[in-house]
C-alpha cells in the first residue's frame, strides 16, 4: 500500500479496545503489592521506561507494551534531562496469566497499575489524573475536561459528554474560521490570576493529541494527516471501528499560526445533545455548576459499550479523568469553576437540533461578546 493510499503509518489492533475495570481507591499496602508484581513480571531486558512532562508534573512509564510507550512518547513533551525523580509512575504490565484486564490507583503514592491491558486511551487519561490529582491539591490549579479554541484572543471552552460534538465543533472552528486556533482538544489546565477583573489563563498539557479518527468523516482533510500518523484500533476505514484513535501533531491541522499554546479563558460552552431543548441558554454561575456537578448525559453510539447506548449516565463536571472522587474534591471542583465562570460566562448549546454551522455560528458570536466584553472592562 502507498503513501496515498494507506491510513497512517502504524496501526496496533490492542488486546483491550477501551477502558477496563478500575479501583481508584486502593490503599498503599495493597499498591505495594502490585507494584512489586508489575517489577517481577517485567524482565530487565523488555522494560520501557520513559518519564513525561505533563505542565510541569513528571509521570513516567514502565510497562512491557511496545505500543503503550510508542504513544506515550509520541503524547508528551519530554523532561528536562537533570529531572530524576518522577511525581507519579504508571506501571502498565501484560501477559499475566489468570489475571483479568483491571486498572489500580493510589492516591498515596500517586501510583497506577494496570494489568492486561495495552489499550492507549485509558494509560494517557490517568497519567492526566494523576497530574491533576497533584495540581489540584498543592498548586491550586484546575483542570478541565475540554477542547479550548481561541478565537481573535478569546479562548473558549468546549466541555461536553462523550458524542455530543466536542471535537467535531472545535476542529470544525479552526479549519473553518480564519482566526481561531487550536489550544487543546481534550483537557486544558487552568491558573486563576486576580479578582473579579483578573484572568483565567489556560496552558496546554499535551504534544500531540489522541484523538477519534472518524472525525474524517467530517472532516476529509483530516484524513490527508491521518495517513502520517501512528493508529490504535483502524478498521478497513478511518470509521469502521468505533472508538479508533489516531495520534496527531496539532501543527499539522493549519501550520503554527493556527495553533496556540496559552490563551485567555472568556467563555464556556457545554454541549448537549437531545431532541427537545433549546439550542442555546445562558447559564448563571450556580445554575451552570449544578448542571456540571450532575454530569447528566445520554450514551450515544462510539461513547460506550452498545448495551449503554440510550441509557442516562451521570460523569460529575463531564470529567471521567479525575481519579480521586469525594466530597473534598467534588467542593474543590465548584470552587475552581466559580471562580472560571467570574471571568468567562457559561452558555449551553444542543447540537441535537441545529446543523455543525449553526452551532458555530453561536460560538462566534459568543466569542466576539467576550471580546467586546473585556475591551470595555480594560
Amino acid at each position: 500500500m502507498d503513501s496515498q493510499t494507506r491510513l497512517g503509518l502504524t496501526n496496533v489492533m490492542t488486546s483491550v479496545n477501551g477502558r477496563v475495570d478500575s479501583d481508584t481507591n486502593v490503599p498503599k499496602s495493597q499498591m505495594d503489592e502490585l507494584i512489586q508484581l508489575a517489577r517481577d513480571f517485567i524482565p530487565y531486558d523488555a522494560m520501557h521506561a520513559w518519564s513525561a512532562n505533563i505542565n510541569g508534573i513528571v509521570v513516567q512509564l514502565v510497562t512491557n507494551s511496545d505500543h503503550l510507550i510508542d504513544f506515550w512518547i509520541e503524547n508528551w513533551f519530554p523532561i528536562s534531562p537533570d529531572v530524576v525523580r518522577p511525581h507519579g509512575v504508571i506501571y502498565a504490565v501484560n501477559g499475566i496469566s489468570g489475571m483479568e484486564p483491571h486498572a489500580y490507583y493510589c492516591s498515596e503514592v500517586r501510583t497506577a497499575v494496570f494489568v492486561n491491558t495495552d489499550y492507549y486511551g485509558q494509560c494517557k487519561s490517568w497519567a492526566l489524573g494523576i497530574a491533576a490529582d497533584i495540581m489540584e491539591m498543592q498548586h491550586d490549579i484546575h483542570s478541565i475536561h475540554a477542547a479550548v479554541v481561541d478565537i481573535g484572543g478569546s479562548g473558549i471552552a468546549i466541555i461536553a459528554p462523550t458524542g455530543t460534538g466536542k471535537s467535531t465543533q472545535s476542529y470544525g472552528l479552526v479549519l473553518r474560521v480564519p482566526n481561531a486556533r487550536m489550544h487543546s482538544d481534550d483537557w486544558a489546565y487552568v491558573d486563576y490570576i486576580g479578582g473579579i477583573h483578573g484572568r483565567a489563563s489556560a496552558t496546554i498539557s499535551e504534544r500531540k493529541f489522541y484523538l477519534r479518527t472518524d472525525i474524517a468523516e467530517t472532516y476529509p482533510r483530516m484524513a490527508e494527516a491521518f495517513r502520517r500518523c501512528k493508529l490504535e484500533n483502524v478498521g478497513d476505514t478511518y470509521s469502521a471501528i468505533r472508538n479508533s484513535r489516531v495520534i496527531l501533531d496539532p501543527m499539522w491541522i493549519g501550520g503554527p499560526e493556527k495553533f496556540i499554546y496559552t490563551t485567555r479563558l472568556r467563555s464556556v460552552v457545554l454541549l448537549r445533545r437531545d431532541e427537545r431543548s433549546p439550542a442555546e441558554e445562558k447559564l448563571d454561575t450556580e445554575d451552570a455548576i449544578d448542571t456540571l456537578r450532575k454530569g447528566e448525559f445520554m450514551v450515544l453510539p462510539g461513547g460506550g459499550p452498545e448495551e449503554e447506548w440510550g441509557k442516562i449516565k451521570t460523569e460529575p463536571f463531564y470529567n471521567p479523568y479525575l481519579l480521586v472522587k469525594n466530597e473534598e474534591r467534588t467542593q474543590l471542583q465548584v470552587d475552581f469553576f466559580r471562580r472560571l465562570f467570574k471571568f468567562a460566562p457559561c452558555y449551553i448549546l444542543n447540537t441535537g437540533v441545529e446543523t455543525i454551522e449553526q452551532t458555530h455560528t453561536r460560538m462566534l458570536r459568543i466569542a466576539e461578546e467576550a471580546t467586546q466584553r473585556a475591551f470595555s472592562e480594560e
